[in-house]
């Protein structure tokens, strides 16, 4: 907590700022910071150099800048989504704006929250031909979850409305379902500390946020009473699971630590199959040497996509009853899977409202927290004994297994499954790991292996006696699947979780980020990284697709494989 004298030494720089520009940008960082917003990614620019230069000079912030606004976005995504702590972006006017726009749509689609603060002129320079002028009102669309455009800066308005304007957009930005949000904000000139005389009477109001450093309005989340009709829905699910005879447990992306223990609870609790994907945190495990049992205490189907090639498998895989934690699943072959069992009942836990039902077969969505929901099932299920179909599952997954070890050792050269699953087996428990989309999510996904020994060391904390393992955090740019600012984002992710993190991207994705490298080189605190590019020269997973036969070859080439002659080692050397 500041000392009284830090809150007399603020309330004199507020009045004393030369100008009231240079007053609400103050105002502006100062509540983002109250809020615990305190990373900035700053693009550069002269119309925001007010809040520029607010948020470089405040004692609390961390703050990044890159002559790339799409760059900068990606990355603030990053952070936003290992740290879980909301990013601002600020921004010049004009096309540095429209420059933010894929990852304002990442972000949206991943519930990410970030807060963009982008410049503008003022009105009187709107629609009439000025320079770097253009349209920013509701500039992102549907993007965000709120836009507000606050008045040019006067002293004729309270400045308290600038601190419930910050307060209101960040709890929105964090409320479910959580995104970006967009505060534009038009500034007259001066914008450099050129005194301008303004009017004192416009912080009337503020002697008590002054003497604080707590938001002026903290907004309070309370759970609202439905415990009648929430148990009464989980009731309806519970009976749904407990007549399951073929039943498996599919945990999709999940992104939050306590989320991933509690699924590995439950999931040790109901003692079904536990297919696990790739972003779902427990795909790559790492065991504590005293433990072995505890693979055995799991069902986990680590290879589904794999057994699913043959037609035989797929038609007798058939589950009655399927629960899914975590909205998305990378593997196309599991997801045609699920929609060949309907009709079943399937139920779909996460903690947002939207959609995330493709296929149309979702039976019962709940929105919940994820430990709340296995909370309630370890509660309420008596575990049953291992049935011959589980396990005929685990011994299809031994197989499969057995089989891409095989393969992958066969090969007399270097391969992009040998290179994923080699990459990805590496790793250390302390690590984390970014997947670019295209072919690396989808390699990652199909060959990783599953778990190593490792030993234990004194300073190691175990969560549970009963589940003595690491999980290793793995993330990707699923919300749109773009192949834009994956470096970028790999980069903040870096920065947000404070590990160690394996970054593997195609050299497409590489060549169209490679902005991103210029952030490598930021001072900035985080982990080494270590960055895998495979380069097979072009887009070959287009290769895979039906189009590939059905095509001249010097058209793919061109329009699809866009295949190249650049060296990425001499683009890399360029950086350095």
């Amino acid at each position: 907590m500041p000392r009284q004298n830090d809150h007399t030494q603020f309330s004199c720089r507020l009045k004393d700022c030369a100008n009231i520009n240079i007053l609400w940008a103050s105002l502006i960082i100062e509540e983002c910071t109250r809020l615990g917003l305190t990373y900035f990614c700053v693009a550069p620019g002269s119309r925001s150099s007010p809040l520029a230069i607010a948020a470089s000079t405040h004692p609390t912030t961390s703050c990044i800048a890159c002559i790339d606004e799409r760059s900068l976005a990606f990355h603030a995504v990053g952070y936003a989504r290992s740290s879980h702590k909301s990013a601002v972006i600020i921004t010049s006017s004009g096309t540095a704006v429209s420059n933010l726009h894929p990852a304002v749509v990442e972000a949206s689609q991943e519930f990410v929250p970030l807060l963009l603060l982008t410049a503008d002129r003022p009105p009187e320079l709107q629609d009439v031909g000025a320079n770097q002028a253009i349209n920013q009102v509701n500039h992102f669309g549907p993007f965000v979850r709120h836009f507000l455009s606050l008045p040019a800066p006067s002293d004729d308005i309270s400045a308290r409305m600038v601190l419930t304007s910050i307060d209101s957009a960040v709890h929105i930005a964090t409320s479910s379902p959580s995104g970006p949000v967009h505060i534009n904000c038009p500034f007259r000139e001066p914008l450099e500390n050129s005194p301008r005389t303004w009017n004192p009477i416009c912080l009337r109001g503020l002697d008590s946020w002054m003497s604080t450093s707590v938001p002026f309005t903290s907004y309070i989340r309370v759970q609202h009473s439905c415990r009648c009709n929430y148990n009464t829905f989980m009731d309806e699910a519970l009976k749904v699971i407990k007549k399951a005879s073929r039943g498996f447990l599919l945990l999709g992306a999940i992104h939050r630590e306590d989320d991933i223990w509690a699924a590995l609870l439950l999931a040790k609790h109901l003692s079904w199959p536990v297919v696990v994907d790739i972003l779902s945190g427990l795909r790559l495990r790492r065991y504590f040497v005293p433990f072995p049992e505890f693979e055995d205490s799991i069902l986990f189907i680590d290879h589904l996509d794999h057994m699913l090639l043959s037609d035989s498998i797929k038609d007798w895989m058939k589950a009655d009853v399927i629960i899914q934690i975590g909205s998305r699943i990378t593997s196309k072959r599991v997801a045609q899977l699920l929609e060949s069992c309907f009709p079943c009942s399937y139920i779909m836990v996460d903690n947002h409202p939207s959609r995330h039902d493709p296929s149309h077969i979702v039976t019962h969505r709940i929105q919940c927290a994820i430990p709340q929901f296995a909370d309630y099932l370890i509660t309420a299920c008596t575990p049953h004994p291992r049935r011959k179909w589980e396990c005929f599952l685990q011994a299809l997954n031994s197989v499969a297994a057995w089989d891409i070890s095989f393969l992958i050792n066969s090969e007399y050269s270097l391969t992009e499954p040998c290179v994923a699953q080699m990459t990805l087996e590496a790793i250390h428990c302390e690590s984390a790991v970014f997947l670019g989309n295209s072919m690396p999510i989808r390699d990652a996904d199909m060959y990783a292996c599953n778990f190593n020994w490792v030993e234990r060391t004194q300073d190691e904390v175990i969560f549970s006696s009963e589940l003595a393992c690491h999980f290793i955090q793995v993330a990707a740019n699923r919300g749109a699947s773009g192949i834009d600012g994956l470096l970028s984002t790999a980069v903040g992710f870096a920065v947000g979780c404070n590990k160690r993190v394996l970054c593997v991207v195609g050299d497409v994705s590489f060549l169209h980020d490679t902005n991103g490298l210029s952030l490598l080189r930021k001072q900035m605190l985080r982990k080494p990284m270590t960055i895998v590019v495979i380069n097979n020269r072009g887009g070959a997973i287009f290769s895979l697709l039906p189009l590939a036969n059905m095509t001249e070859r010097s058209i793919l080439d061109q329009y699809f494989y866009t295949s190249h002659n650049v060296s990425i080692h001499n683009l890399c050397m360029a950086h350095e």
